[in-house]
C-alpha cells in the first residue's frame, strides 16, 4: 500500500499571486505533496512597497492588521499542524516566521522559510529607503536575522544569495538550499512573434523600477539609438518611475512609451510583441546576486533577452547563446546589444536557447524535482502527524 503525500502547510501574509509563492506552491503540487495554504491576505493591498509604505502612520496601520492576521492564523495552525508535516513560509514573511515558527516547533513540524530576499538587502542596501547603520536599519538587520534562526531550512533563488545569508548574517550553510524563481510555463508560453524585419526593432522592459533594475541605463541607451528606427516600451511604477520619465523628457526622447501596470496575464502578449526583452542592468550588490521574474519570463517563451552581466546571470544564461550579456550601468553597450538583434535569425537563435535554458532550470517540473529533493530529509525529521479521513473545512 502507497504511503500518503507528505502534507505541506503554506502560511503566512505572503503575497499570493507574487511570482515567487504561487510557483512555490504549483511546483510542490506537481511534486507529489498535498499543500494547504493558510493565508491572511496583509501585503496584497499595497502593490509599490516604497517610501510612502515605510511612513509612520502606514507601519502603524500595518502593525495593526498583522496581529489581527497573527491571530487568525495562529488559531487556524492549532487545528491544522496535527495532520500536517512541515510549515511553510512565504515572501513576504519575516514576521510571519517570527509570530508563527514556535507554534510549529512546538507541536515537532519543520520550518522552511521562502523569503526571497531579505528586508536588510531590499529596504536598507539596494533602495536606500532606509538609511545603513541607524537605529531603524539595525532592527530590520535583527528581523532578519531572528527570522533566519527560526527555519529548518531556508529557500533562495541563486548560490550567490546563499553566500549572502552565509556572510551577512551567520546562516549555516547546511540550512540553505537553492530553488530557481523560474517562471509559470502554464501562462508564459512560446508562440509567434509579431515583430519583423521591415518595422521598428520593438524592446520591452516591465518591471518595478527599483535600483536593481538600471532603468535609467535603458534611457540613455534609447538616447544613443536616437534616429534608428527602435521604439521601447516601459512597463511598471515604482521607486524611480517619476526619476526615469523624468529623465527621457530631459534628453527629449519620443521613442519610448511609458505605461503603468498591465494585468499579469497580458505580459506573454506584449513579450510576444516585442523583439527583444529587456532584464535588469543596475549595478548594486543585489542586482548581481539575483536572476528576476522577468527573465526567466521571457526565458519560458524564447523571447531574445539582453540582460546585465552577473555571476549569478552565468548560472543559467549563456553570453550569445541563451541571451545577450552586457556590463551593469553601461547604456552603450545595451545599445550596441539591442543593435545586434535587428537581425531576425539571430533573435531566433537566442530565443531557442533561452528556451532551452528554462527548461532545464526554471521550469516547474524542474523546481518540482529540486522541492522535492531538498524537503525529502527535512521531511524525515518530523514528528509523525495524526491521521485523519478527510481535510477539515
Amino acid at each position: 500500500m502507497s504511503q500518503p503525500a507528505a502534507r505541506l502547510l503554506y502560511v503566512g501574509t505572503y503575497e499570493r499571486d507574487y511570482p515567487r509563492n504561487a510557483l512555490t506552491i504549483a511546483a510542490l503540487r506537481r511534486a507529489g505533496f498535498d499543500v494547504e495554504e493558510i493565508h491572511v491576505p496583509v501585503f496584497e493591498r499595497t502593490r509599490d512597497k516604497t517610501g510612502g509604505f515605510l511612513r509612520p502612520g502606514s507601519l502603524v496601520r500595518l502593525g495593526a492588521r498583522l496581529v489581527l492576521a497573527y491571530t487568525r492564523l495562529a488559531l487556524r495552525l492549532i487545528r491544522r499542524l496535527p495532520h500536517a508535516d512541515a510549515a511553510i513560509f512565504g515572501y513576504i514573511g519575516q514576521g510571519d516566521v517570527l509570530a508563527l515558527a514556535p507554534l510549529t516547533r512546538f507541536r515537532g513540524r519543520p520550518v522552511v522559510f521562502n523569503p526571497l530576499v531579505t528586508l536588510t538587502d531590499t529596504l536598507v542596501e539596494d533602495r536606500e529607503l532606509v538609511r545603513a547603520g541607524t537605529l531603524p536599519a539595525r532592527a530590520i538587520a535583527a528581523l532578519d536575522w531572528a527570522a533566519l534562526r527560526c527555519a529548518d531550512l531556508i529557500l533562495v533563488d541563486t548560490p550567490q544569495n546563499a553566500d549572502y545569508l552565509v556572510s551577512r548574517f551567520g546562516v549555516s550553510p547546511a540550512r540553505v538550499t537553492v530553488v530557481p524563481v523560474g517562471a509559470d510555463d502554464r501562462l508564459f508560453q512560446p508562440r509567434e512573434m509579431a515583430g519583423t524585419p521591415a518595422g521598428p526593432l520593438r524592446v520591452l522592459f516591465y518591471g518595478k523600477y527599483t535600483p536593481l533594475h538600471g532603468v535609467p541605463t535603458i534611457v540613455e541607451a534609447a538616447a544613443r539609438l536616437r534616429g534608428e528606427d527602435v521604439r521601447f516600451e516601459m512597463i511598471g511604477v515604482g521607486q524611480l518611475a517619476a526619476e526615469t520619465r523624468a529623465l527621457a523628457k530631459r534628453l527629449g526622447l519620443d521613442s519610448i512609451d511609458f505605461h503603468d501596470w498591465v494585468p499579469f496575464a497580458e505580459l506573454p502578449e506584449r513579450i510576444a510583441a516585442a523583439d527583444v526583452v529587456l532584464g535588469i542592468f543596475g549595478d548594486t550588490d543585489k542586482a548581481a546576486r539575483v536572476v528576476p521574474n522577468k527573465v526567466f519570463q521571457a526565458m519560458a517563451m524564447g523571447a531574445a533577452i539582453v540582460t546585465r552581466d552577473s555571476p549569478a546571470v552565468r548560472e543559467v544564461l549563456q553570453h550569445d547563446v541563451s541571451a545577450l550579456l552586457v556590463p551593469p550601468a553601461d547604456p552603450e553597450a545595451l545599445a550596441d546589444a539591442i543593435r545586434t538583434l535587428r537581425d531576425p535569425g539571430r533573435r531566433r537563435t537566442i530565443g531557442a536557447g533561452a528556451r532551452a535554458a528554462f527548461l532545464a532550470t526554471g521550469s516547474i517540473d524542474a523546481l518540482a524535482d529540486r522541492l522535492r529533493a531538498m524537503l525529502r530529509p527535512v521531511l524525515a525529521q518530523r514528528k509523525p502527524r495524526a491521521v485523519v479521513r478527510e481535510r477539515e473545512a
